[in-house]
């Protein structure tokens, strides 16, 4: 291993973890790893490491050291498990233990271990057996609701066959109706019922609604949906006693009344037919049920509720529900709230976080899952073969995320057509239901678990910590002297009052090892600081090297490359290439005006005027006269006629700086000219076409303003035809150095000298500064420290910088008004004000920032110049400080400053 003079490791090997240990001194492992922080392919003996630091850590001379740690022996079982719990996180934070005392403790883990495992083992059984009591209930309710089902429909076709069953009866079926839903008291839901002969016979059709009967006319059957007559050849085949059950449908049957002899009534029904009872042999004719959908529903709810008929125990408030579906895997409706009956049929709850075909032309709430849903089809399948299921929190196929928790339990729902068929499989019935039995079971399942576990834990670990501090008091005095100097961050020698051989050597290493650190941290701090000197000082780049001009680059005058610039810069020809107004929106000093310029001279008024025009410097009538322009004698001191900016830039480029500041009576103008494209200059009657392009920028919120009422909103979206956004410096800090040598470059060939070029430090703290002005900023920084040293290589110590703007963040701090306190008035007393200004401070003296136009507005409506020389009186007596720069600039009050709502009388 190379050294120096002094015995010591050499520089250049522990360079790297002396720089990081100079560099961060909070690190107690950084002060000492020094010494262990060596190359891989050192190799350091326990004879030179004894030799050099006085102590010995291996156990013999034989014994070598590669990149601090040992090649040791094959470790045993015992050996492995020790290390592996000396190294856990918990143990690592414990002072140092004897023996003795770490025999015990490495016997914690195991005994924690087995109670855990223990209680893993009970929550695993308890909750399958949970599970399985879960899975009969929900077994249970659906079975329930599936047979109330069934015998709903058993009654149906009881009831069909009885009307079936008197022919000489038919005539009277609507009263027979009507009797039947009477006396069921809303229980049975008909909706109609009628008889259909054989051809060139009689046809009858009631409907009943709001317990009350109409007769249809045969010539008006044909109307309604479903069609009765096109139902015929479904069941033509039927025998006397057999009955057809139709699918679900929409049915849409005529009501008239006194008031409206068009009405009609929508309803989801069922169809039962069976043929009429004769003594003929051929039936004359078939006898129609329409059962209303809507009873089956509110079946289903009302079992998903308190009142079901099976209700036991009170259940938590979580979302269950049921619904219908046929053998095509068509989701018909869901249940809903038994307190409403009336609601519309639904499958939102059904469908959730599942993809498929939702609505077919009768049932436009009808939902069919996807393929990709096996759990649902293998429900399908097993239904339409006649089983039931369910399927438990563990047993979910590939259930949606939102159902991975629930049991799904489903069950076929049979009807028989005729007593001497069996019963068939009409539709089937899914019962979705979640518990939080498991849950809550487990959560007290693992409560107690954790409550053993910890209490023995804190037993065990309380004895041994007691007998551990009694024995390993001055070892542990120590580590608490490593640790102050670790929370200090000073190395200094420790000196404690205990005898004892281990102490000693332990004391005595540590000392030799500080000392040797700090020797070393002493004269790598010395050469670093050589070293950054010298780099910082020398040139970024030569001096008279030309700066790379971009290759390809289709807006020559942007200067920077990136993903911002380039986006800008694609923005830019996208723009020129069409004849839209153009809305530039961006920081004071990115460059909007330029951007402006670049649009046109790429578009194709390149070779017309482009002029441009700075709302915020003019004031209501100074900016009208210069847009518009004005005729002879049009006011006092009109000796001759204006053209204005929009006549003077025909077929060209008008832009507005600064749009946020024109005046409420501006943008009412600039509205009226964009829209009709058309001005009236001050003085003359008539209006004046104009072909101009007009691109607006502003450095502000539009959209607050708006808010504020300080800006139109139809202004506004008139110039957001096109909106580009110029980015901040601090955003694309990449493109700094690019800029620097282009502004360096032209301040040289201006003044006609010699080359200038920026030093690695000069450029690195540009890099680290916020630039709050952004390029502006930048290149008037450049030209001050241009102009201000006499070298070609400008230092980092010629560049003067805003130290506040250094180091505050993006948007810049506003000390709030509250903090000043009432002591500070009487600082105040000898400060006189104008009238104006004394306006101003009652209005905003509360407030924390504010702007030249809100103090324009304060002071009762001065013009901007007037009020951008009352602030700088405040700046320049000390009770307001400047926020920024340019159109931005915002103002704040001192600790001098008003206090809280601040009266007039505060100031003479």
């Amino acid at each position: 291993m190379p050294v120096s003079g002094s015995g010591r490791p050499c520089l250049a090997e522990i360079r790297t973890v002396a720089v990081t240990r100079s560099r961060s001194r909070k690190n107690a492992n950084a002060q000492f790893c020094t010494i262990f922080a060596f190359n891989p392919q050192r190799v350091l003996t326990a004879e030179a490491f004894v030799s050099q630091y006085g102590t010995s850590f291996g156990p013999g001379p034989a014994e070598r050291w590669t990149g601090g740690s040992a090649r040791r022996r094959d470790m045993s079982f015992l050996e492995k498990y020790q290390q592996t719990v000396a190294q856990l996180p918990l143990i690592t934070h414990f002072p140092p233990l004897r023996l003795d005392t770490r025999l015990a403790f490495w016997s914690i883990p195991p005994v924690v271990a087995i109670i855990l495992l223990t209680g893993l083992v009970f929550h695993s059984v308890s909750n399958r057996f949970i599970g399985m009591a879960l899975e009969r209930s929900v077994k249970l309710q659906t079975r329930a609701m599936a047979r109330e089902l069934e015998l709903e429909l058993a009654q149906y076709r009881r009831d069909l066959l009885f009307l079936a069953q008197q022919p000489e009866e038919r005539t009277r079926y609507g009263d027979l109706l009507l009797r039947i839903a009477r006396a069921g008291a809303g229980a049975v839901a008909y909706r109609a019922v009628g008889f259909v002969s054989r051809p060139k016979g009689e046809h009858l059709f009631w409907v009943y609604d709001q317990d009350r009967i109409v007769q249809i006319a045969p010539s008006q059957m044909a109307q309604m949906e479903p069609d009765p007559f096109t139902l015929m050849d479904r069941f033509q085949q039927l025998e006397p006693g057999e009955v057809w059950l139709s699918p679900i449908n929409e049915a849409r049957y005529g009501f008239p009344s006194a008031a409206n002899p068009n009405r009609k009534i929508l309803a989801k029904v069922i169809v039962l037919v069976t043929p009429l009872w004769t003594e003929q042999a051929e039936a004359p004719g078939y006898v129609m049920l329409a059962v209303d959908v809507g009873r089956l529903r509110n079946l289903l709810s009302l079992y998903n509720s308190p009142r079901s008929p099976i209700w036991s125990y009170p259940r938590t408030p979580e979302i269950r529900y049921s619904y219908l579906f046929d053998l095509d895997g068509w989701i018909l409706f869901q249940s809903d709230d038994p307190q409403r009956p009336e609601a519309a049929f639904s499958t939102f709850l059904a469908r959730a976080d599942l993809e498929g075909t939702l609505g077919r032309p009768e049932l436009p709430e009808a939902f069919r899952p996807a393929a990709r849903y096996g759990y649902f089809w293998k429900m399908v399948r097993e239904v339409r073969e006649g089983h039931f299921g369910i399927k438990g929190p563990d047993d979910h196929g590939n259930l949606p995320a939102g159902q991975k928790s629930h049991f799904l339990a489903y069950s076929p729902i049979r009807f028989s057509t005729s007593p001497q068929k069996p019963p068939t499989v009409y539709a089937g019935l899914a019962y979705v239901d979640v518990s939080r039995l498991p849950l809550v079971a487990g959560d007290k399942q693992v409560n107690v678990i954790l409550i053993v576990s910890l209490s023995a834990a804190l037993m065990v670990a309380a004895v041994l910590f007691g007998v551990g501090r009694t024995i390993t008091g001055p070892i542990l005095r120590l580590a608490r002297e490593v640790r102050a100097i670790e929370k200090s961050g000073r190395l200094r020698p420790i000196a404690l009052p205990y005898r004892g051989l281990e102490l000693a050597t332990l004391q005595g290493a540590i000392n030799r090892m500080v000392a040797t650190v700090k020797a070393q941290m002493e004269e790598i701090r010395i050469k670093d600081q050589a070293i950054a000197s010298a780099q910082a000082s020398q040139v970024a780049w030569e001096v008279d090297a030309p700066c790379p001009a971009p290759v390809g680059d289709m807006v020559p005058g942007l200067v920077g490359s990136g993903p911002l610039m380039e986006r800008l810069k694609k923005e830019i020809l996208r723009a020129a290439e069409v004849d839209a107004d153009v809305l530039v929106l961006g920081e004071t000093g990115t460059g909007k005006e330029l951007t402006a310029e670049s649009i046109h001279r790429l578009s194709r008024r390149r070779e017309r005027p482009f002029l441009a025009i700075n709302c915020g410097a003019l004031d209501e009538n100074l900016l009208l006269d210069t847009l518009f322009g004005h005729t002879r004698g049009a006011f006092t001191e009109a000796r001759g006629e204006r053209k204005g900016a929009f006549l003077e830039a025909e077929g060209g480029t008008l832009f507005l700086d600064e749009i946020q500041a024109a005046s409420p009576k501006v943008q009412q103008a600039l509205l009226r000219a964009l829209a009709v494209r058309r001005i009236k200059p001050l003085g003359s009657d008539r209006e004046v076409p104009v072909d101009v392009r007009i691109i607006a920028a502003s450095n502000a919120d539009l959209r607050a303003l708006i808010e504020e009422g300080r800006f139109r909103e139809d202004l506004y979206f008139r110039l957001k035809v096109l909106t580009l956004h110029t980015p901040s410096l601090r955003d694309h800090r990449e493109n700094i150095e690019v800029l620097a040598r282009h502004f360096l470059n032209d301040i040289s060939q201006r003044r006609e000298g010699p080359g200038l070029a920026l030093s690695r430090g000069a450029l690195e703290k540009l890099r680290c500064y916020h630039w709050p002005g952004n390029v502006r900023e930048l290149a008037h920084c450049l030209l001050r420290a241009a102009v201000m040293t006499d070298a070609s290589v400008i230092q980092a110590d010629d560049l003067q910088l805003d130290e506040a703007a250094e180091t505050s963040p993006a948007s810049f701090p506003v000390p709030s008004a509250v903090s000043v306190k009432a002591t500070e008035a009487g600082q105040r007393a000898d400060v006189r004000l104008n009238s104006r200004q004394r306006k101003a401070v009652a209005v905003l003296g509360a407030t924390d920032a504010f702007g030249r136009s809100d103090y324009q507005r304060a002071a009762g409506g001065v013009p901007p110049r007037t009020a951008v020389n009352d602030l700088n009186d405040l700046v320049r007596k000390g009770l307001l400080r400047r926020i920024g720069k340019g159109p931005a600039t915002r103002y704040a009050w001192t600790a001098h400053g008003p206090m809280p709502g601040g009266k007039e009388g505060d100031f003479r």
